[in-house]
């Protein structure tokens, strides 16, 4: 697994107006503090394995 020790939470994937599509991948919120810093690798590694343009991040989530 590329993510772990986080799980992938949601996987999105978005179409730009040129065609170009990037997919969007959400991971685990409650590691988000400790993989901050790995996402650009995760996105790097991604990239080279598939050759598709991949963007890992956190939900957001509101403040009710």
């Amino acid at each position: 697994d590329l993510v772990y020790p986080t799980e992938i939470t949601g996987k999105r994937t978005r179409v730009q107006t040129d065609q170009k599509k990037i997919i969007k991948v959400f991971l685990d919120a409650k590691d988000s503090t400790s993989l901050e810093y790995k996402l650009d690798t995760f996105c790097a590694v991604y990239r080279r394995l598939t050759g598709k343009e991949v963007v890992f991040e956190f939900p957001a989530h509101h403040a009710e």
